[in-house]
């Protein structure tokens, strides 16, 4: 996810020295002030603090994968999740600062179910939706987190409303539908629905590859 902009450029009251008509130094009120935050803009501060937290945490996961030596797995993935605790904290400021920031209530729903927290984070999705009820990385990581709770029919929705609007997101939660039919192997029919969506994806892989590299997943 991107880093969002602010609308707004923090403001000072540039307080010009009092005029004198009698002469005398500098009175009160020269001094410049910070005008108050605006809240959005608040907001939005608080959730690009949470997004290089995230950063953090996607770096120590990908070295947690590619580490080899077992003395140091636990610390890699103590700090992928104290990385994620931060991002979720700020993603909670930014919510509080701006009720109406659906982005913020994606990744927070993204860092809780990397977590575990997979109610937590699919009540966060859910509030972000009714905001935005197109934003596709919300709708793909509500999927992921149905998955995650077993609700595979609910998920195969997720994925539908993507496959019809979002075929990139579509890509990365159908990947993960993959993943969890290999682990769940007694469930004969989500394997074959995965088996007969499998045909559809081959034929559109390439074309969705470059995009899919600027989109976390993990």
């Amino acid at each position: 996810m991107k880093h969002l902009a602010t609308s707004l450029a923090m403001a000072l009251f540039a307080s010009a020295a009092l005029a004198s008509g009698s002469g005398g130094g500098g009175g009160m009120g020269s001094t410049p002030q910070m005008q108050p935050r605006d809240p959005h803009e608040q907001a939005v501060g608080y959730y690009n603090s949470g997004e290089r937290q995230l950063e953090k945490a996607t770096k120590a996961n990908a070295d947690l994968k590619a580490n080899t030596d077992a003395s140091k797995a636990d610390g890699l993935k103590s700090r992928r999740d104290k990385s994620l605790e931060n991002a979720a904290a700020d993603f909670n400021r930014a919510i509080k600062a701006d009720p109406n920031l659906y982005q913020a209530y994606s990744e927070l729903g993204f860092c809780l179910r990397k977590l575990g927290h997979y109610d937590e984070a699919l009540a966060t999705y859910d509030k972000g939706l009714a905001i935005e009820p197109r934003w596709a990385p919300a709708i793909e990581y509500r999927g992921e987190a149905l998955l995650g709770l077993g609700r595979v029919d609910d998920a195969k929705a997720s994925y539908q409303a993507l496959f019809d609007g979002d075929r990139v997101r579509a890509d990365i939660l159908f990947d993960a539908m993959k993943a969890y039919s290999a682990d769940h192997k007694d469930d004969a029919a989500f394997a074959k629905w995965v088996d007969e969506r499998s045909a559809i994806h081959a034929q559109t892989a390439a074309s969705t590859q470059a995009a899919r590299a600027d989109i976390r997943s993990w």
